[in-house]
Parts: structure tokens; sequence; C-alpha cells
């Protein structure tokens, strides 16, 4: 069964990459349509985080608009996933603009270890994309699905730039000796950890666990955290904002240092998202460690 599937798979992708970008990206909006329209449940956890982050302050019209566009930027990774596929160096970067990328490049001039930080926010492929291709390639932490033909395909897809994929069951191991080599790892901290594995931070003003592995790296390879995210704008075009790092911090306390550098990402991250809120994505059940009742059915939360 999982083969004709991955058939499937393979046929659709190759019917999008081969129909126009008009009639490739209509059908992508109309799916994300469709997602608004019937993921019922899906839509109340993202009203949920928004009024508990936002304290019931933002209006309905500005809650439907994020609904409808957490859907339409979840669509848009696959899109532009496929799309990557065939686009030209010249293409890639008339389509996406880099700010301050010198931080990056002077760190690496001077051989500093490097560890990228970013969120499930604006386009995410794309950031990928462009930043294996063009800037240096990194190691990038994927979730493995239990659909290995699938994975392959996504791996092969997203190391073509130069990005060195490494899921994350047993992934600490590989980032730790690409750590020793000075080279650069990226990872996606907004998603919600448990107590074991994680810090607890306030993040967009809300107490939430948050993954301690670049602090445990960061500090034991006097490395740079640096943020990163992209903008997605209009007419498919996108903006790529590289921010000031957080420096190496290591004294005798670790477990303070873990914490206060947590805390120092969280902050990062919080601040990239509310220069757009409707980019992050809000479909995600971040904040069920601290506030587990607002995703539970109740009067307050339909």
């Amino acid at each position: 069964m999982k083969k004709i599937v991955y058939r499937l798979f393979l046929i659709v992708v190759f019917v999008l990459r081969k129909s126009p970008k008009s009639l490739r990206r209509g059908f992508f909006r109309i799916i994300a349509n469709l997602g608004y329209i019937f993921a019922k449940k899906t839509n109340k956890i993202i009203e949920a985080n928004l009024n508990l982050v936002f304290e019931n302050s933002l209006s309905k019209n500005e809650i439907k608009e994020i609904q409808k566009y957490s859907y339409f930027n979840m669509v848009l990774w696959v899109q532009s996933m496929i799309e990557n596929l065939d686009v030209s160096d010249k293409e890639l970067k008339e389509t996406v603009q880099i700010e301050n990328e010198d931080i990056l490049i002077n760190l690496r001039k001077e051989n500093k270890p490097i560890i990228i930080i970013s969120a499930h926010y604006g386009n995410m492929e794309m950031m990928s994309y462009y930043f294996n291709k063009f800037l240096f390639p990194v190691y990038q932490v994927a979730r493995e699905s239990n659909f290995n033909e699938i994975d392959e395909f996504l791996i092969k897809a997203r190391e073509a730039s130069g990005s060195k994929i490494v899921f994350r069951s047993g992934a600490l191991k590989t980032l730790v000796k690409a750590m020793m080599k000075k080279e650069a790892v990226s990872l996606i901290i907004d998603q919600n950890i448990n107590s074991k594995d994680g810090e607890e931070v306030e993040f967009l003003g809300k107490k939430a666990y948050q993954t301690s592995s670049s602090a445990m790296l960061a500090r034991k390879f006097d490395a740079y955290i640096v943020p990163i995210a992209i903008f997605n704008q209009d007419d498919y075009k996108y903006k790529i904002k590289v921010y000031e790092p957080i420096t190496p911090l290591k004294t005798d306390n670790e477990k303070e240092d873990l914490k206060q550098i947590s805390q120092l990402e969280a902050n990062a991250i919080s601040d990239i998202i509310l220069e757009d809120k409707k980019q992050w994505f809000w479909p995600h059940k971040r904040f069920k460690s601290h506030y587990r009742e607002i995703y539970e059915t109740n009067p307050n939360n339909k």
C-alpha cells in the first residue's frame, strides 16, 4: 500500500512541476482555503493560542485572517519545496533578499562555531534553500516520519541545496561532531517540549518549555547563537533577516547558564514573531505544558 501511495505522490509532484506556475500556485491556494474550511479543530487551536498570547485583545476578523494565513503558509512550504527542484540560481536571488548577512559571514571568517536558531515562521523551505546555496551549508535537524520513501525524497530535495539533514533520533552526536569541526548547525526551537528535555522560559509573555539542545551546544563549544527568520512578502517574494548573535556564555554555574541562554533565545524568537504575528505557526499546541486547559473544549474556546 505504501508503494502505491508513494508512486501517486511522485505523480502528483511530477504534474505540479510541469504545470504553469500560475496554475500550480492556484492549486495550492485552493488547498489552503479547503484547510481553513474543514480543519475546525486546528482553527480552535490557533484561536486558543492567539487568545492566550494576546489576552483576548484580537478581533474575530483578525483571528480569522491569521487562521487563513496559517494554511496558506503551510502549503507554501510544500509548494516551495517542489518549485525549488527546478529553480535557477538567478531566479532564487531575484526572489529572496537577505539583510545583515555580514553577521554570519564575519563569524564564519573568524572560524567561530555557529548555531542558527529559527522558528516555524514564514517560508522556511525558501530560507533553508537560499541559505545553504549562497551562504554556507548547515546541519539541519528534521523530524522522521513513518514513511521512509517520502523521507528519502524530502532529504534529497533539501540536500540539493547543500544542507546536511539529520533526523532527531541520534542527532545530538552528529551535531556535537559538527561543532567540534566548527561547522554550522541549525535548530528550530519554537515547539513544545517536556520538562525533562528543556528549560522553562517566558515565551511570548507566557510560560513554556524550550529545547535546551542549542543552549548546551553553545555553552560546551563557545558557539555564537544567531537568530534568523524569513518574512513572506508580496507576490511570492521573501526577505531573510539575520539578527544580532547571542554571545557565548560559560560560568561555573552550568544550570544558570543554560537557563539564561534559553531565555535569551526565547526573547529573540518572540521578538521575531511579534514583527508579523500572522507568519508564525499558530496551529501547534505550543503552550500545552503550562496551559493545557486552553486546548480543551470549553465555553471560552469555541
